[in-house]
């Protein structure tokens, strides 16, 4: 019997080869593009007009050839246009629509530059308009990359996680279910704005039922702004869901079937009703998962002058079941004021049977052997409710005030039948045990923020905000003695911790000039937390402030060139499940603690970009003090069982360089391509050694979108993961290749999209720590996701007049991560 891993090269180094081919090939085909036109979109008053919609449309039939975006400099740049007559159109959202005259492009024109066009602000309603554009995959912003999973065909039918998966610098680990970004942990998770305060392994759980026709775009936030909370060394990943923002009754549902070695069923429905002052909105959306998985882990200990290796093979069965929905009003009161409330929740269910086998060697030679028969259930329950006001003091004075009310509850029990035999295979005796955990949280959120402009170059915010939280957690272990259930005093216990934070910001923007913006900000925090059980009080009572700054500066050179720099410190607090001191048992060899000493990290992160013509290039560098690490294991050798728990190191140290290269290879082939190189290294400590583990890797992804005759579409998306640092883990190289087709039926307002993900069944996880020194081996093989094949279609439904959506805000944007 023999368990060691090693990476596959096939599936990966072919897979890599491909993509570098392929861009390769892309790159050099566009270097002979020689038409291009450019020009200018500006205001009524000279100013220039960023982000509006310009059209180069056919003389002869007003068809569309090519759409773009106007940069900040309100220039715009169309590449590898073929000789012929044209005419340009510009529009924008609130002003009138604008067309040039009409121009010839010959062979031999390089470049041709288009005189200035000038919108004017509309006060019209607009009529019957439909906006086609579509965004690249990725979009890299200041602080920020976007990911426009709306426009990805093979998205649809997928998970978020799976998008997540798909991600520049994001490292889903399944196993314990958490995640990181940019090598760094501490990641907060948010919804439409809003922090999901279940533990971090929940919402992993929940992201990995949420399906991905949903979902609007998912933005990677490295360095947030004063108004967001400090919480989180990692950054941001907010999850944006799809709006209807359009008059009358509309809506659209879709529906996913597909198989990946289980059903995959998937729906959404979402309606939306918009008449004189009100707007009624809801929706639904339920999924169905069914996957098996395969899990692989090999342990060494050293014990005296004995080697003991432990093999554990986990064949799993799992289902998720994930229900959610929302149903909200806005009411314009006036015209300068709007409320509005919102109820939403969902129900995520997991369900799992597993056979384990586990043998215990001795010196080579097989000691022990055991099967464990375990059942588990984890489901989260969630019920939120959120009042809103929105008023308008004067053209240069707003505010927003919102109250949010937040309940989760989870309840988790487990089953486990241990049987052991002897080295001869002879059957030992059976250990029946159970455990379950029922952890109910409440969190009550009131936030206000101002806004005003102090002069033609000078906005203020400020905010302030105030979070409660009461979280419980009740644990108990039972073990079947002579037929009766007898609970185990040791591993049992229910706590209990209480928190408040209390919070202020303010954020000063300023055009310098008229290249230069920079925006100032600092946010201070005061934290007053309190964690104990029923026989011990005051286990954790800490009351300590922080004060957070941050810097963005952004310069335009041209309308070409574009630089961006940022600074910002972050914390990320012990989750609540992390400071508690239970223990929960996962089989007779593993254990997860809490652990109450416990210390709050600090980040100070800095990072520059430089863009020339959608190419971005990107650096950055931040440096942890006291970095948590999840699920560190601790052995022992002399009872061969490890406790996993979460611990301080010194500090970790981690540096990246990102490229981000768009290309338009013909008008019917764009390109997409990222690739991101990291450096990290952690300096800790384990069994009061220093221990230092240093990492290099890099991660690539490529998008390739073909525009093909009868509103057909394909797509190939890559990815390939070099390895990289997870805690005190390494992780070894992996990657996938997706591919998804699209018909579009205008007439019928539908779309019908069939795709295949993993094709090249290369997503299998290899985490490893090989620490001799310090008595520490440990490395595994998780086999989370199998090749997959779906279909998705998706319609429209009701009008289709175009409405400008309000910038509603929910008060508990930051909140929702920290109940762990």
């Amino acid at each position: 019997m023999s368990y060691k891993f090693h990476p596959s090269k096939s599936s990966n180094d072919y897979v890599f080869t491909l993509l570098l081919l392929a861009s390769f090939i892309g790159f050099n085909i566009t270097s002979f593009a020689q038409s291009k036109v450019a020009g200018k979109v500006f205001k009524a008053n000279g100013e220039p007009l960023p982000n509006a919609n310009v059209l180069l449309l056919n003389f002869k039939d007003s068809s569309l050839l090519k759409g773009v975006i106007t940069e900040q400099t309100g220039g715009y740049l169309f590449l590898n246009i073929p000789s012929g007559k044209y005419f340009i159109k510009s529009t924008y959202t609130g002003f009138t629509q604008e067309y040039t005259s009409s121009f010839n492009l010959n062979n031999g024109d390089k470049q041709l530059d288009i005189a200035p066009l000038k919108l004017s602000e509309s006060v019209e309603k607009l009529e019957d308009v439909n906006v086609l554009t579509k965004k690249p995959l990725f979009e890299q912003k200041m602080d920020r990359m976007v990911v426009n999973v709306a426009n990805s065909i093979t998205s649809a039918g997928n998970t978020a996680l799976e998008v997540l998966q798909r991600s520049p610098g994001i490292i889903v680990d399944m196993q314990n279910n958490t995640l990181s970004m940019n090598g760094k942990s501490g990641v907060v998770v948010m919804i439409n704005g809003k922090i999901n305060r279940m533990p971090i392994t929940a919402v992993v759980q929940m992201l990995a039922a949420m399906s991905a026709n949903n979902i609007e775009k998912i933005e990677l936030i490295t360095t947030p702004p004063a108004n967001f909370d400090a919480e989180g060394n990692g950054g941001y990943i907010n999850i944006v869901l799809k709006a209807n923002t359009q008059f009358g009754t509309n809506g659209s549902y879709s529906a996913t079937g597909g198989y990946s070695r289980g059903e995959i069923t998937e729906g959404t429905f979402n309606i939306n009703n918009r008449k004189g002052k009100i707007n009624l909105y809801g929706d639904l959306s339920l999924s169905r998962i069914h996957s098996p998985q395969l899990f692989s882990f090999y342990k060494q200990v050293l014990n005296q002058s004995n080697t003991i290796e432990t093999f554990t093979e986990s064949r799993r069965n799992t289902t998720r079941l994930y229900y959610t929905g929302k149903a909200g009003i806005d009411y314009e009161v006036g015209r300068k004021t709007v409320i509005g409330a919102l109820i939403s929740g969902y129900d995520n269910r997991f369900s799992m049977n597993s056979n384990n086998l586990s043998s215990v060697l001795a010196n080579k030679r097989l000691d022990t052997s055991l099967t464990i028969l375990n059942e588990e259930i984890n489901d989260w329950y969630n019920l939120s409710g959120n009042l809103n006001l929105q008023h308008t003091i004067s053209p240069t004075d707003k505010i927003n005030v919102n109250l949010n009310y937040d309940y989760y509850k989870d309840n988790n029990p487990v089953s486990y039948l241990n049987s052991y035999f002897n080295g001869l295979g002879n059957f030992l005796y059976n250990e029946n045990v159970k455990s379950s955990k029922i952890t109910p949280i409440k969190v009550w959120v009131a936030a206000g923020d101002y806004s005003r402009k102090l002069s033609k170059k000078v906005n203020l915010e400020a905010g302030i905000k105030s979070t409660l939280s009461k979280f419980l957690n009740n644990v108990q272990i039972d073990r079947m003695m002579q037929n009766n259930w007898i609970k185990d005093g040791a591993l049992s216990a229910k706590y209990d911790l209480k928190e408040s934070i209390q919070a202020g910001y303010t954020t000063i923007s300023i055009a310098a000039t008229d290249k230069t913006s920079i925006k100032i900000g600092a946010r201070y925090e005061y934290t007053n937390s309190n964690l104990g059980s029923e026989t011990r009080k005051n286990l954790v009572d800490r009351k300590y402030g922080n004060l957070f700054p941050s810097l963005f500066i952004s310069h335009i050179f041209n309308e070409n060139n574009l630089s961006n720099f940022s600074y910002s410190r972050r914390i990320t607090r012990p989750t609540f499940n992390d400071m508690a001191p239970f223990v929960i048992f996962m089989d007779p060899y593993t254990f997860f603690s809490g652990n109450p000493s416990l210390q709050p990290s600090i980040t100070d992160a800095v990072s520059t970009s430089y863009t020339y013509k959608r190419k971005v290039l990107s650096l950055s560098y931040s440096y942890s003090a006291n970095p948590i690490t999840n699920f560190t294991p601790n052995v022992d050798p002399a009872t061969n069982k490890v406790t996993m728990t979460a611990e301080n190191q010194k500090n970790q140290k981690t540096a990246s360089i990102s490229l981000s290269l768009p290309f338009q290879v013909f008008p019917f082939w764009n390109m997409q391509n990222n690739i991101t190189g990291n450096w990290s290294q952690l300096n800790g400590f384990y069994n009061g050694s220093d221990i230092k583990i240093e990492q290099k890797y890099f991660d690539f992804f490529s998008t390739q979108s073909f525009k093909l005759p009868q509103n057909f579409s394909f797509e190939v998306n890559a990815n390939y993961f070099s390895g990289g640092l997870f805690g005190i883990y390494t992780l070894t190289p992996v990657g996938s290749v997706d591919v998804g087709l699209q018909k579009k039926f205008e007439k019928q307002k539908s779309s019908l999209r069939i795709n295949a993900n993993n094709i090249f069944n290369s997503l299998a996880y290899k985490p490893s720590v090989n620490l001799p020194q310090q008595n520490l081996v440990l490395n595994a093989r998780l086999q989370f996701a199998y090749p997959s094949f779906k279909l998705t279609y998706s319609k429209n439904f009701g009008s289709d007049k175009v409405k400008g959506k309000r910038n509603r805000s929910t008060g508990a944007e930051e909140e929702r991560r920290r109940v762990q």
